[in-house]
């Protein structure tokens, strides 16, 4: 019967995969042991109903016992952490180089870039690790806890039932591991520029060697405060939405609906940064308008004003276009046509 399909899968998707069909096949036989001849719907209901939550009972079957994290979600727990770590160490890292060229006295290149940087990677690689360590084991230690993704919630004093069970997902709505990992990247390296070295988004005049480099910082830094709250929330909520990714593998119509969402409150985060007049720094755009040619302030206004609406234009066609692929796959194409 499909209920049974369908438990059996919620059950084994908690296991390693090296024992998934054994302890399937073994699960599949004890539910047709404990049903009646020519059984209903009603009974399989209340046979499943009565072996409770498929996370649980999964635990069961792992003999592996561990402790920081439970047996169901461990595996994907080890991996989720390799992938978050190496992002943070590696924008960390990046941004620990950025930070040594950009702040080096150009007229001693072994003092002035070779040593800050090599004093600041070994921090860097230690917070990075933390960091993301810290990150994807609170979103875990959450979803374990509280049981959203098993249906058996505690927290509202909900206990899990048959009704609880998901469709069996196809190849059409599998993640891409490859786009998720992508978008955590650039989300972490957006996030940490803006909140470490914000200043470091600049254009740099060189006037040669022995002198110092002229730096004209894109952003207001008084004012991009403002702003660092949010975009930290929505990292935070980016990084969530990761981890269930990894542990869902497929996506469902809780998990597109969030991520919609998300890439809404992202895009409204983006066309008022952009439309914040006192954000950005004049004298960035002039000096880049000069580079080609020079112009008045009033072009240099009047030029930024279309690129600001470029940027916006094309921030929504992606946001939408991305939306609607997501809710395609969460929704199945059926339903969401």
């Amino acid at each position: 019967m499909k209920m049974i399909d369908k438990y059996v899968y919620a059950v084994t998707k908690y296991l390693p995969v090296d024992s998934r069909e054994d302890v399937g096949k073994e699960l599949r036989a004890n539910i047709e042991d404990m049903l009646p001849e020519n059984p209903t719907d009603e009974d399989v209901y209340k046979v499943l109903e009565e072996l409770g939550s498929p996370m649980k009972l999964a635990e069961e079957y792992n003999h592996n016992k561990r402790y920081l994290i439970g047996p169901a979600y461990y595996d994907r727990y080890i991996e989720t952490l390799k992938i978050v770590i190496g992002i943070f160490i590696t924008v960390f890292v990046g941004l620990a180089i950025l930070s040594g060229v950009s702040d080096a006295d150009s007229a001693n290149s072994v003092n002035g870039y070779l040593i800050p940087i090599i004093e600041d990677l070994g921090s860097s690689i230690i917070e990075g690790a933390l960091q993301g360590a810290f990150w994807v084991t609170l979103v875990f230690f959450i979803m374990e806890k509280t049981g959203f993704d098993s249906g058996d919630i505690p927290l509202f004093h909900k206990k899990w039932s048959p009704d609880e069970l998901a469709d069996i997902p196809t190849s059409n709505s599998e993640i891409s591991r490859t786009d998720a990992v992508v978008s955590v990247f650039f989300t972490v390296l957006f996030t940490a520029i803006v909140y470490f070295r914000p200043q470091s988004i600049a254009i740099y005049i060189s006037k040669g060697i022995g002198s110092k480099t002229e730096v004209t910082p894109l952003f207001d830094t008084d004012r991009l405060k403002v702003y660092i709250p949010v975009i930290l929330i929505l990292a935070v909520v980016q990084i969530g939405l990761f981890v269930v990714k990894m542990i869902t593998g497929h996506w469902n119509k809780a998990l597109a609906v969030s991520q919609v969402i998300y890439n809404v409150l992202g895009c409204i985060l983006v066309i008022v940064m952009l439309k914040d007049s006192l954000l950005f720094n004049t004298a960035f755009f002039t000096k880049v308008f000069n580079i080609f040619k020079p112009f008045s302030d009033q072009t240099v206004l009047m030029w930024g004003n279309k690129i600001i609406y470029v940027i916006i234009a094309i921030n929504i066609i992606l946001v939408v276009m991305e939306s609607v692929k997501v809710l395609s796959k969460g929704l199945g194409r059926r339903n969401f046509v």
